[in-house]
């Protein structure tokens, strides 16, 4: 057996010497709750692994590679789109300006 030191708030352990007579008793309450808390910590975990395969099989959940490729895709299909024609537009409208965008944009909302 490997022996392990814990730490216990004072109150805690003194509780824990009125209850408990002897160490051997102590501590095979304290591995059979380390026992019960590996389980229940496994089953949280294996849950968790069933929902992601549920929302992955149902197409909720795709990989990191699979987003990319998303949004590379729409990326690419944007950049084709947008015609340099556009950006001589965007570009000469935000040359009118007397005031940086920003100011302007305050003004169409009434903001002082």
């Amino acid at each position: 057996m490997e022996t392990m030191q814990i730490q216990l708030p004072n109150e805690l352990a003194q509780r824990i010497r009125q209850e408990i007579p002897t160490h051997d008793a102590l501590n095979r309450i304290v591995a059979e709750a380390m026992q019960f808390w590996l389980v229940k910590r496994r089953e949280k975990k294996s849950d968790k692994e069933k929902a992601l395969h549920a929302l992955k099989q149902a197409g909720l959940i795709v990989s990191s590679e699979r987003q990319h490729a998303m949004a590379e895709a729409l990326l690419g299909t944007l950049s084709r789109r947008t015609t340099t024609t556009d950006l001589a537009r965007v570009r000469a409208s935000l040359s009118k300006l007397k005031v940086p965008l920003s100011e302007e944009i305050l003004v169409m909302r009434g903001e002082p």
